[in-house]
């Protein structure tokens, strides 16, 4: 059944089962106590921490899908990593019921075609600090990000959350069959917006004091995490707003594939599709903007100042 299906179905397939190895692996780091955290950042420019767990789950998403499929292109978070003996090479085979419904374009394309842009541990400022806070709760932030892009566009994409209850949940989406792991809200009275927790700016505060303005947000949620975010407006929140430059390719790719084909909506802060083309800026200089699809899109991006907009001008190759 696996050999029968078309390529992208195979490479989602595979890359659910391997986003589930990789929360475990974040688990079993976690649960040993000792992360290693080291820290990323230029200096003067924040904070920025990697774990063991970082840099194992990356080491067991790249290893694994590539003796799957030999000539993709990835592009992860972490540049160093660590080797682990966890290597998954199973798939789902849920995933593979899909294959009828995709459209004969995606049906045909090859492996040399795609861009993987891989998060192994998005949210890792929340679990240094729940290790230092001993608030276990954030750890329901983290999540595991596989995003497939072609032609420069999201098509598939993998959120899994290895501390979503007691075992975890993997949410996955392939453009034109659905969305998988959760059923989307369709509606909330209440527009709650959610935004970041550890990089609060003041263009985000004024980007989110223009919404409530507007009765647009009701109240803001702050949280980490870009999947978790996105994961908070599948669920019923009415967007999630950043207006500033800090979010990455690996951040966006797999949650905007995921909220597309629920009928929800990401782009940078003036509206533009953010490109995931391998020689793309790493950084989303436009900042993100994503919306529910009980909401209108164009009314959140209308409502931002035009001076944060300018602020914010999108970088679409790397320098």
């Amino acid at each position: 059944m696996f050999n029968k299906a078309s390529f992208l179905t195979r490479l989602v397939a595979s890359s659910v089962r391997v986003s589930e190895a990789a929360g475990g692996i974040i688990k079993n780091v976690m649960a040993g106590g000792d992360l290693k955290i080291v820290d990323k950042s230029e200096t003067g420019s924040g904070y920025d921490p990697q774990t063991e767990a970082d840099r194992r789950a990356q080491y067991c998403i790249v290893q694994s899908l590539q003796k799957h499929f030999n000539n993709i292109t990835i592009i992860g978070e972490e540049e160093d990593t660590t080797a682990c003996p966890e290597v998954e090479l199973g798939f789902n085979e849920d995933v593979l019921l899909t294959d009828r419904l995709i459209s004969p374009e995606l049906a045909q394309i090859k492996e040399n075609e795609v861009v993987v842009w891989v998060d192994p541990l998005d949210g890792t400022s929340e679990v240094a600090l729940a290790v230092k806070n001993k608030n276990l709760a954030l750890l329901e932030q983290v999540t595991v990000l596989i995003g497939i892009a072609y032609k420069g566009r999201p098509v598939a994409g993998i959120i899994h959350q290895p501390y979503h209850s007691t075992s975890g949940r993997t949410v996955w989406a392939i453009k034109g069959c659905g969305v998988h792991g959760l059923v989307p809200a369709t509606g909330n009275p209440q527009k709650t917006v959610v935004t970041t927790r550890s990089h609060l700016s003041e263009s985000v505060s004024s980007a989110l004091e223009a919404l409530k303005t507007r009765n647009l947000a009701d109240n803001v949620e702050k949280v980490g995490g870009a999947g978790f975010k996105v994961l908070k407006v599948l669920e019923g929140c009415a967007a999630y707003v950043f207006a500033s430059a800090g979010c990455k390719k690996w951040d966006t790719c797999a949650v905007e594939a995921v909220l597309t084909a629920a009928g929800g909506r990401l782009t940078d802060i003036s509206g533009r599709d953010i490109r995931y083309e391998p020689d793309v800026q790493l950084n989303n200089t436009g900042g993100v903007l994503a919306t529910a699809l009980w909401v209108k899109h164009q009314e959140y991006i209308e409502t931002i100042p035009q001076e944060i907009k300018n602020n914010l001008p999108e970088i679409a190759s790397k320098k």
